[in-house]
């Protein structure tokens, strides 16, 4: 396919600047980029679909699909997994790339490619929601108001949930969460002391230290849902809080098999991806996408790379 819109993710800034991603240190140099889309321009020996031509966006957890774990439906954690940015597998950061036609969905004539690119995002999004059993009688918090984050909260708001609070220290990335009417706080203190307690929390923040704030925003039986990456990697945490509380406290992968209902969800217009800030760059300003990402700026939640 012909690449025309890789975002860059907290994955490929933490390759950028520690050398290796959950340590496995590429054995030689690598292309970053797993959140892309653009158009089909070959197909491959036996392939017949999608045909060239067509605009499609790219799940990149490419499974097996003869494991154990693919034969149980868990192909994002497919023992063989091979996923574009992970050593030793280039990414999408070029002019194009092959994939496998399973991991491609057509995107809608609407969405541009940069919403075709935050599928992936919103797929991760997805699956994390899926994996807590939510429902619109629960109350969650949201930790962190980055591209997952705030992908959370879309999927949250359009199932119709009312008890939402985000936290968020960036001050931009809060206003774009108040403009939507939600709830929102610098610090998960702040929520804590105004008594605000949540079944579900999300830790989308990525920081270790999140997970403890997340034990103590939720309720006793309540569930933590960890979804962005820890870092540093190894984390601690006081057991007397989830003991206590009784907690259920889940690690989600990647996204499984939810491109096509993100699809839908934004072809329905129940999610309206164009809402979310984007810069963009050019591919031979990749690494000023990649500083920008670390920034963290207020009035961006990806950097986009438009080769």
């Amino acid at each position: 396919m012909r690449v025309r819109a890789v975002l860059i993710c907290a994955s490929d800034v933490r390759m950028y600047w520690d050398g290796h991603a959950g340590g496995v240190v590429p054995k030689e140099p690598i292309s970053q980029g797993h959140e892309f889309s653009g158009e089909i321009v070959a197909l491959g020996e036996g392939v017949t679909a999608p045909p060239v031509g067509t605009r499609v966006a790219v799940e990149p957890s490419w499974h097996c699909g003869e494991c154990d774990m693919c034969l149980s439906g868990r192909t994002n954690i497919c023992r063989n997994i091979v996923f574009p940015s992970f050593p030793p597998r280039n990414g999408a950061l070029a002019e194009y790339i092959a994939c496998p036609a399973h991991a491609v969905h057509p995107i809608p004539d609407s969405a541009t490619f940069i919403e075709g690119a935050l599928l992936e995002p919103l797929g991760v999004a997805v699956h994390a929601v899926r994996l807590a059993q939510v429902t619109r009688e629960h109350s969650i918090a949201i930790l962190g108001a980055g591209a997952i984050g705030v992908c959370t909260l879309l999927t949250a708001e359009q199932m119709g949930l009312e008890r939402i609070a985000v936290v968020e220290p960036v001050e931009g990335r809060r206003e774009w969460v108040k403009r939507r009417g939600v709830k929102v706080a610098a610090s998960a203190s702040e929520l804590i002391d105004a008594g605000i307690e949540a079944d579900i929390v999300f830790e989308c923040a990525g920081e270790s230290a999140a997970i403890e704030d997340a034990l103590h925003l939720a309720r006793p039986a309540g569930t933590v849902i960890v979804v962005g990456i820890p870092h540093p990697e190894r984390i601690s945490f006081e057991a007397n809080i989830s003991r206590r509380k009784e907690l259920t406290i889940i690690f989600s992968r990647r996204s499984r098999d939810t491109l096509q209902e993100a699809t839908e969800l934004v072809a329905s217009g129940r999610i309206d991806l164009s809402s979310i800030p984007v810069r963009c760059f050019t591919l031979d300003r990749t690494a000023e996408a990649i500083e920008a990402t670390a920034s963290r700026p207020g009035d961006m939640l990806r950097a986009a790379v438009i080769p």
